[in-house]
Formats: structure tokens, sequence, C-alpha cells
């Protein structure tokens, strides 16, 4: 009987197994970083051990072609402007310029000693390229894609964050244990703040508009104020290792990989606390998290898996095994695992179950319809138990807030101009709807 028992949960882990793990595409050596393409759905994957890139369409996850950049590709930007992509090879301190459309790389720019992080500001068209042994930030000019500014910041600059409201670009500075942050204006240093011990990463929350930093080595968490520039806030976790940071919008969240403490921390956007009943245990070392309409999604170096969590009620969706998972992207209906060892990519098809199905806050026919579904261009709204004026809003699958407007009618036609195929979330309240915009 035992055995007949075993069998059965076999078969249905295999499965469940199955239905999220679509495929593994194999990809240069030491793949390590990824960007995304929106325009033209591409995932760029940075090979770091053979100084390659290699494309993949992400409608069929077939690799495009695999491209020659400079000596350890590891990181990227994408300029939506231009339709062009950018890559930091970190030994030849050097930025590789890839043309979206042809896949080939249309220019080199040397920037600083070994760049690490890049950034693309939309607003005034630049790329901002973190230099970490040159203790610089090269901002490379979006139209030419020469480098027109050197900024000095802190001791050995990693991350990069965007404050999109005030126009500023933040550097984590890890052996300067500052915060550096720019006008981007001028692309000036207009302030530097001390935070704790090692600072690793750094996110921008556009609700509050704060920036949270971790401290890597004291375990504390940051808040700087966007307005102001000045520290406001510090939550000490209690112990090392706080690793990768996020802003969950849906529910005003931020949170956090806690690399030496086996969970994810949550803060709360709107008290800048942490959420006591929000410690969600996943494998071991946790090293990066990305959000996703079906959940968090959170790699795990020590035990070579992915866990989904539920980021409102805690609950565990499914672990999956990969390889030794250091970067993560998604797609529209996809996350991408970059394996370092393995030479290879997992591709995890994000199940539809998650937060929207499980969840049962979410859904209420009573409450609002929107048809049609899919759509192309609008969508429509009816909702006769809605107030006048109440906010409508539309989130992608990372949590951004694409678009928010007032409901004054009990239905209401809602256009769909300049957003892209893909999956969303309408939102009026407590209760949400996904809606997919076909191509």
């Amino acid at each position: 009987m035992f055995f007949f028992l075993l069998v059965i949960i076999l078969i249905l882990t295999k499965a469940s197994y199955a239905q999220y793990l679509e495929t593994v595409i194999p990809v240069g050596s030491f793949p390590r970083a990824f960007g995304y393409n929106s325009t033209n759905y591409k995932v760029y994957c940075a090979n770091s051990g053979d100084n390659t890139v290699t494309i993949i369409n992400t409608q069929n996850n077939q690799v495009i072609t695999t491209i020659r950049v400079g000596t350890y590709p590891c990181a990227f930007a994408y300029n939506s402007a231009s339709n062009k992509i950018y890559c930091a090879n970190q030994q030849s301190n050097e930025v590789s310029i890839i043309n979206g459309a042809t896949n080939e790389v249309i220019n080199t720019v040397t920037v600083g000693l070994r760049p690490t992080s890049l950034l693309f500001n939309s607003t005034n068209n630049k790329v901002y390229c973190a230099n970490s042994s040159g203790n610089s930030v090269s901002v490379i000019g979006g139209g030419n894609d020469n480098v027109v500014a050197t900024i000095n910041v802190g001791g050995f600059p990693t991350c990069l964050t965007l404050n999109s409201t005030n126009n500023k670009i933040y550097s984590a500075n890890t052996d300067g244990n500052t915060v550096t942050i720019i006008d981007c204006v001028t692309d000036q240093v207009i302030s530097t703040v001390p935070v704790g011990i090692s600072p690793s990463s750094i996110a921008y929350d556009p609700d509050n508009n704060e920036i949270y930093c971790s401290s890597w080595a004291n375990g504390r968490i940051h808040m700087i104020n966007g307005s102001t520039n000045q520290l406001v806030d510090s939550i000490i976790y209690g112990n090392a290792g706080p690793q990768s940071l996020i802003k969950y919008s849906f529910y005003n969240r931020i949170f956090y990989a806690n690399f030496t403490g086996d969970n994810i921390k949550v803060i709360d956007g709107g008290s800048d606390s942490v959420i006591g009943t929000s410690q969600f245990l996943v494998g071991e070392r946790p090293y990066t998290i990305i959000p996703t309409y079906a959940g968090i999604y959170c790699a795990n170096l020590g035990s070579n898996s992915i866990v989904v969590i539920d980021p409102f009620y805690g609950n565990f969706i499914i672990r999956i095994n990969v390889g030794y998972p250091v970067a993560l992207i998604s797609s529209s209906i996809r996350v991408y695992v970059a394996n370092l060892f393995s030479s290879n990519v997992s591709v995890i098809r994000q199940n539809l179950i998650g937060l929207e199905e499980n969840n049962t806050r979410i859904d209420s026919e009573e409450i609002f319809k929107i048809y049609p579904n899919p759509t192309k261009s609008y969508f429509t709204i009816r909702s006769p138990q809605i107030t006048n004026n109440a906010s409508l809003k539309l989130f992608d699958i990372t949590g951004k807030l694409i678009k928010e407007v007032k409901v004054t009618r009990p239905e209401m036609l809602i256009p769909l101009n300049g957003i892209k195929p893909g999956i969303y979330f309408i939102e009026v309240g407590t209760i949400r709807k996904k809606l997919i915009v076909s191509t």
C-alpha cells in the first residue's frame, strides 16, 4: 500500500512539475544575466564564460542567434526609444550596443573600470553605467552612443535605480557604505547618503517616493526620501544577508531575499515596517527575486531551485528544480532562468492559477465585468456597484502601474492606446481581474 501511494505522489509531482517547466534552452558558457526587448519579444542571455550573448525568441523559445561581445558580459539595459540593447562587458571595460531588429553589434563604447550595472532613463534618453572598480558612473547618450559624462561616486558602485518622479539616479556603493544621488538633468551628484555596511541592492518605490537600500553586512534596510534626499528610516532585520530588493505595486509592498536566512521578508510600503506575519521560507540561499502576475519567483542557489509564492497570503505555489540559478527575467507568460554551471536556460511557463484563481479576494462578477477579453485596442468595464470616480488601475505582470482612470459611469470604454500585447491586471479597490491584450 505504501509503495502504491508513493507511486501516485511521484506521478502527481512529475505532472505538476511538467506543467510549469516548458523547456530548457542550451546557451553559451556560464550564463549570468538577462535583458528583455519588449519591442521584438526577445530575451538576451549574457554568457560570461565565452564572451557571447544568446538571443532567444520568446514566442517560440528558439535561439535566434549567438553574437560575440566584449569580455565577461554581465548586465543589460534596453533602450525602448531606439530599440537598442546595451551590454556591459566587465573585464574589457566597455559596453556593446546591439541593434534590436538586426541582432548585430553596431557599436562599442569604452567606459570605466569593471562596468557592473546598466540603467536606461527614458526621460533623457541616456544609459547610466556603474563602473565598480572605477568608482564612477558613465553616462551614454542614447542618440549617438557616446559617453557624455563621467560621474564620480562612492567606492565600488554595484547597482543603480531610477526615481522616475524626480528624475534621479541612485548608486549603491558597496565599499563606500553610501548611496550617491545623481541629478539626471545636470548629470551631477546632488547628495551622498551614508547607509549601512556593504549596500548590495537598491529599489525605487513610486507609491511613496522612497528608495530602499539593503546593507548586506548588518542586515539593515534603509529608506531614502525621493524629494528631500534624506535618510528617513532604517529597519534592522537582525542578521546579515539581504540580497535582492523588489517593489510589488499590487499591495504596496517591498520584498527582499535574505540570503543567509533562507527566506523572503516583506516591508509594508505605507508604514516602512517589516510585516511580521509575512516571512516566506524558500530554498537555501535565495539569491534573486522577481515579481510576476503569477506570484513572486525566487531563485535559490543552495538548493538549485525556483520557488513561487503568493505575495498576499504567502501560499506556496510550487517548487521547480533547475540548475544553479543566478538570474531571472519575465516575458508576458514565461520566466527565464539562467543556470550558471549548466550552460542553459530553463523556461518556466507561468501558470494562470497562481494569484488569480487561488485568491478569493481577487475576482467578483458582482462588482465589475470587463469585455472583450482577450482584446486588442480597448475594453469595456461594466460596474453598476462601483461608486463614481472610483480609481481603475491597469498593472503589467511585474506590478508596475501602466494606466489609471476614473470610473465615472456604470459602463465605460477604456482605450488601450500604446499598450503592448501581454497579460495585465485591472484593479478597482480590492478586486482584480486579468486582462489579456492580444496581437
